[in-house]
């Protein structure tokens, strides 16, 4: 252990709050040495003048006994401060050595460890400790969880075009249209995958959600959202219904307008990859609770969504059915959501899942000018 580490694992608190004591005791024993004294000279001056005697030796010999019994008594205070501070000083240093050494397991990554203080100040501190632990903790599994599943999406197409192009180079399939659309199709994939990775960067929707605000009216939003996306949706014997209140319609987002295409085209991809044709699509804007701003629920029927799946619809590469887009042959990357969380929060908004029987509704909020 090097000198600096020597001297930064000494309980400097502890000998700071003792030697704060002892400095108190040295500064009350001078004041009281000082008062005596003084009160000792107007007692000699008092004896003189009423009753015309001097002090001499005896009144010497009484200030050398009171001045040693004061001494004594200050000395012996002196002692019992020091240990009393010092005990007391340990005690609460303790559980604040305990919660640092915690938290330098927790600065070299074991973020599985946690305070087992309980009382006071301290035991408050080490409740933070413990739920910024827990947070991290999590954040790790994540992360993990994070790095295998992009590992497995991108190892698929690529497990793929190389099955293909080794069927080729080996004769097993006849060069065909057919193959060079699917390899196509596997690239594409690959290609939107990594755009959308990309996209999952924080500061890349807190970019996108600080740049300047767009011209967007809820009207105009919704028209383009008619133009873009009614043949998709037709295609699948969707219907689209569009509602919106009148005082909304020329409302203007102060949202930019690459955060807004990309909530919306990811929401409604969703929507395009779950929906059933039991019930309409919808999209419903009014106002939000909070003033000046729009709550848009997009709602269609999504019986292969349960309630014990909410929580994770916003998580990373989560997806309800793999059978269900593979079966329209799309590439679900699992990132729409996600995406579409971080630009909301990134643009002062709020996203929510609910379902109301077998009914899906993802609802957001977003600021107006």
């Amino acid at each position: 252990m090097t000198t600096p580490e020597r001297l930064r694992s000494w309980p400097w608190l502890a000998l700071q709050i003792v030697a704060a004591n002892v400095a108190i005791i040295m500064a009350l024993a001078a004041a009281w040495y000082l008062v005596f004294m003084q009160q000792s000279k107007v007692y000699s001056v008092r004896l003189m003048s009423t009753f015309n005697i001097e002090p001499g030796r005896l009144h010497a010999m009484y200030v050398e006994d009171v001045e040693r019994q004061l001494w004594t008594s200050v000395i012996v205070g002196l002692v019992i401060a020091i240990v009393v501070s010092a005990g007391l000083a340990f005690l609460i240093v303790g559980p604040l050595r305990s919660l640092g050494r915690a938290t330098e397991r927790l600065r070299h990554g074991d973020y599985a460890v946690r305070s087992t203080i309980g009382k006071g100040e301290v035991g408050h501190l080490a409740e933070n400790f413990n739920a910024l632990a827990a947070t991290l903790e999590t954040e790790e599994r994540r992360r993990a969880q994070y790095m295998a599943d992009l590992s497995h999406e991108l190892r698929t197409p690529i497990t793929s075009i190389r099955g293909y192009t080794e069927g080729l180079e080996d004769g097993i399939f006849k060069v065909d249209e057919s193959y060079f659309t699917l390899m196509a199709g596997e690239l594409n994939h690959l290609s939107t995958l990594t755009h959308t990775i990309e996209s999952m960067q924080l500061d890349a929707a807190k970019n996108a959600g600080v740049q300047a605000a767009s011209n967007v009216t809820v009207e105009g939003l919704l028209a383009g959202i008619q133009k873009r996306w009614e043949a998709r949706l037709n295609d699948r014997n969707l219907q689209l219904e569009l509602l919106v209140s009148e005082d909304l319609k020329n409302r203007r987002f102060s949202v930019s307008a690459n955060a807004l295409k990309q909530i919306v085209d990811n929401l409604l991809s969703n929507m395009l990859r779950y929906a059933t044709v039991e019930g309409t699509c919808e999209i419903k804007a009014s106002n939000a609770k909070q003033s000046n701003a729009i709550h848009l629920a997009f709602s269609n029927e999504a019986p292969n969504v349960d309630k014990d799946s909410l929580p994770f619809l916003f998580d990373r590469f989560y997806r309800v059915s793999e059978s269900r887009s593979r079966a329209h042959h799309e590439h679900a990357s699992g990132l729409g959501l996600a995406i579409v969380k971080q630009l909301c929060i990134a643009s002062q908004g709020n996203v929510t899942a609910s379902l109301v029987g077998q009914r899906l509704i993802i609802a957001v909020d977003l600021p107006l000018e």
